[in-house]
């Protein structure tokens, strides 16, 4: 890059001012004419302020090393000179990788992503999560390896996913997702610097969550799919409305199993634990709920999130309900029919296997219950 400039500075934050006998860094700036912008390389040489001087350049005085560690410095500032002038620099952040070998920036971004899941032995949901991520970033086809890691192609993967994702909440998990891979990739010495630290991303305000009314409900149960995908639809609308009337999440439909079901005083019941939380939850087993469990011999036809959700999305379209329901909104649905039914806000996230009120008061929130208890109970 033609557009850069360097120069050796000593103790960028003027720490030694205060402190005579403290020790700092000597660095090599690099400033970019076009951006303005600068980074900074360590050299490892760290001297006393009475030991620096600009005579000549630079020189360090008063040391019994000074001639050595001077042309250590020397040394790292003609490499990264190099490397800032040729072909493999083409931005500004690839200078803090100028000592990193072809080698380790060509490792494979999504292997490095794929072998440290299998190291950590997640669960399906983690792993279909990331996988829907990656699909993604090998779409978008400009982060292949660590060279490729740059602010700019962030920039544009940031662009790239707001023509799938509408939701800033969503957009920025996958943005959290993937820098915390490539700060674990920072830490085990595979790239020098995580682009990320300089790319701002905003969390966003979470939308409502989308439920189904009682009415909605019933128009699934009294759907039946025809045509050539009758039999996937049929699966799918009976696990859409084992979630309606249990609550649980896509991860703990995968993980049901017969012996979750307890007898309590001539009343079944699912006890079980959430995947994501590990809070326990205790859901009545409805009729419907078990006229479905019957239906399979209590083996629920739980297939993939992604596969689960394209199908869920063909059954409410010829359902005829206008809302983007996914494989959560069953969760949602039964939240808001527990308070529907007069269920109190306390009991809910023993129920549900909340970790706190938050979610339950979400719900009375959005069916305007609490506001309206509260006027019966002062009005009337």
């Amino acid at each position: 890059m033609q557009t850069l400039s360097l120069r050796i500075i000593f103790d960028r934050k003027n720490e030694t001012k205060k402190d005579p006998n403290k020790k700092a860094l000597l660095q090599i700036e690099v400033y970019d004419r076009d951006s303005q912008k600068k980074v900074y390389i360590s050299t490892g040489v760290k001297i006393l302020r009475s030991q620096y001087s600009t005579t000549g350049g630079f020189t360090i005085k008063n040391h019994p090393n000074g001639p050595v560690l001077k042309s250590t410095v020397y040394k790292i500032y003609n490499q990264v000179e190099a490397f800032a002038f040729s072909d493999k620099c083409v931005s500004l952040q690839d200078i803090k990788n100028w000592d990193k070998s072809d080698e380790q920036l060509t490792t494979s971004v999504v292997d490095f992503i794929n072998e440290d899941l299998k190291k950590r032995n997640p669960s399906d949901a983690v792993w279909e999560y990331n996988r829907s991520f990656l699909t993604r970033l090998e779409e978008f086809g400009r982060i292949k390896t660590f060279k490729d890691l740059t602010y700019s192609n962030i920039e544009e993967f940031d662009f790239f996913l707001k023509k799938y994702i509408k939701s800033q909440p969503t957009l920025y998990k996958r943005h959290s997702l993937f820098k915390g891979y490539i700060e674990k990739a920072r830490k085990r010495g595979v790239i020098k610097t995580n682009p990320y630290d300089e790319f701002r991303f905003k969390k966003g305000k979470s939308e409502d969550p989308v439920y189904l009314i009682e009415s909605e409900v019933k128009k699934i149960i009294k759907y039946t799919p025809v045509g050539p995908t009758k039999e996937s639809l049929e699966r799918i609308k009976d696990l859409f409305l084992f979630q309606c009337y249990t609550g649980l999440a896509y991860s703990d439909l995968e993980d049901f199993r017969k012996d979750k079901i307890v007898k309590v005083n001539d009343q079944e019941e699912i006890h079980g634990m959430r995947i994501k939380t590990g809070v326990p939850y205790v859901v009545l087993l409805l009729s419907i709920a078990k006229e479905i469990l019957e239906k399979y011999d209590y083996q629920l036809p739980v297939i993939t999130n992604q596969k689960y959700n394209e199908y869920l999305a063909i059954l409410i379209e010829r359902v005829g309900i206008r809302k983007n329901v996914t494989t959560h909104t069953g969760r949602h649905t039964f939240g808001t029919y527990l308070i529907n039914k007069g269920v109190s806000i306390e009991a809910i996230p023993k129920i549900m296997g909340h970790t706190n009120m938050k979610q339950s008061l979400l719900y009375a929130r959005m069916l305007g219950v609490t506001a309206v208890n509260e006027m019966k109970n002062k009005l009337l």
